[in-house]
């Protein structure tokens, strides 16, 4: 039955639950409290009164007669609701005073030395009996507790009050604490419901306090901005995706239909539009590779980061001689300056080198040189072409993104080279770091993490 319950409801009833079980066992505490001590109070005064009439008759020689001529001075200290009786050896009266009707107890049901508490009849007697200065004679002093048992019922009726108004005070308690508790929730929920309604632009309305219903508030914000940033960079990914396709698949369709209807038969037609075709379906190629690369980067997670590798400038100076090779009419430079392990696998170090220097190579001026440094835990690759401008740098490790791409397509690529760069220093908690001036050059900087 709980469970389906609404969490507004459970916080009320178990508020309520909890606040009334409390108040329920603090009065019964405090109850029993009261009790004891008032029966305690009493008997003090009953012992109190007892050695007072043990006093009167110490050393004296006692008799029935002597007692009876003393008894004006039990009078005097008896209370109402009390009755103080002096017996003989057999039990009987010697003189037994009450300012009203004589109390009377079962001889054989008190102990002497022992206060008891007795009922009889209707009435509840407390009961103290002692030897008279160790003679045959006995003192019994009964007190009616019935003063006493009114005042615990008033006391109870009080308590009863108390509870009933504890139990509206708890409800309405619970009901305000649980409105505050739920209502962020509730807003969360109604903003979810808009979200699937109208989009990932709506957010929660954080509230001043800074408690934890506003921390969560704060998260799912948090969380929906980045869903709508990632959204929107898929989104953005597949029109790039779409557009960079369409291009090489336009040619191939225009090829193809032109060798349909008449270029089939001609040989120089023929071979132009094979040329182009293969050319074309060999960039869609390196598209697709490239598109999945990013994929298995983004689903890949590095099992031991701390793996290091001793000597990269071997991988380094590797990739360097293919692009000489390659590019016989580049100049390249590499200097190590306090080389140190780094923090990656060889292929993955060898992936990045190439990119960053096949960017440099595509991005050069007439002066066709590129300069590797290697200090410590950072690798640069510097070039002296065309440069970036300032407010492009943050957006050019995004996928797709190109400086002024009507340009940059002639250079060949698809602007997702250097993303595979970033994603792949993300997986190893390093970081990709670019300065570049318009005409002067363009530096990436790769900082692995500290070795130990």
């Amino acid at each position: 039955m709980m469970k389906s319950l609404k969490l507004k409801t459970k916080i009320i009833l178990w508020t309520t639950i909890l606040m009334i079980s409390l108040f329920v066992s603090y009065n019964i505490l405090q109850y029993f409290v009261v009790n004891s001590w008032m029966i305690h109070y009493e008997e003090q005064s009953i012992a109190q009164k007892m050695i007072t009439i043990q006093n009167l008759y110490a050393d004296k020689k006692l008799s029935s007669q002597f007692i009876k001529e003393n008894e004006s001075f039990i009078h005097s200290i008896n209370e109402k609701s009390e009755t103080i009786r002096i017996l003989d050896k057999e039990g009987e009266n010697v003189i037994a005073v009450s300012e009203g009707e004589l109390l009377n107890v079962p001889s054989k049901v008190v102990p002497n030395g022992r206060f008891e508490l007795i009922k009889v009849d209707d009435d509840r007697l407390l009961v103290y009996r002692e030897p008279l200065n160790d003679t045959n004679f006995e003192v019994e002093i009964v007190r009616n507790m019935e003063n006493f048992e009114n005042l615990l019922g008033q006391f109870g009726f009080v308590m009863f009050l108390s509870g009933v108004g504890a139990l509206f005070i708890s409800f309405v308690g619970a009901l305000f604490i649980s409105k505050q508790i739920v209502r962020p929730i509730q807003d969360i929920s109604r903003t979810l419901t808009k979200i699937k309604k109208v989009g990932l632009e709506e957010r929660v309305q954080v509230q001043p306090a800074q408690d934890e219903i506003a921390e969560l508030a704060n998260h799912f914000n948090e969380l929906m901005d980045q869903l709508e940033t990632s959204f929107n960079q898929q989104k953005q990914f597949v029109e790039d995706a779409s557009h960079e396709l369409r291009t090489p698949i336009s040619v191939l369709n225009g090829n193809l239909m032109m060798l349909n209807r008449w270029g089939k038969d001609d040989p120089e037609v023929l071979n132009k539009s094979l040329n182009s075709s293969l050319k074309e379906v060999n960039r869609m190629e390196k598209l697709v590779k490239d598109l999945l690369e990013l994929s298995r980067l983004d689903s890949e997670k590095i099992k031991n980061v701390s793996l290091l590798l001793d000597n990269p400038e071997n991988i380094i100076e590797k990739v360097i001689n293919d692009f000489k090779i390659t590019h016989p009419d580049f100049s390249f430079s590499f200097q190590i300056t306090k080389g140190e392990a780094l923090t990656i696998t060889e292929g993955h170090l060898e992936q990045v080198l190439t990119i960053l220097i096949d960017n440099a190579i595509k991005y050069s001026n007439d002066e066709k040189k590129v300069n590797i440094y290697y200090y410590h835990n950072e690798l640069t690759v510097q070039d002296f072409g065309i440069g970036i401008p300032e407010e492009d740098i943050p957006f050019v490790t995004n996928r797709f993104y190109r400086v002024e791409k009507s340009r940059n397509r002639k250079k060949g690529g698809y602007g997702i080279g250097l993303s595979i760069a970033q994603k792949l220093m993300d997986n190893y908690h390093g970081k990709l770091s670019i300065k570049s001036q318009i005409g002067e050059g363009t530096s990436v900087t790769l900082t692995f993490p500290k070795t130990i």
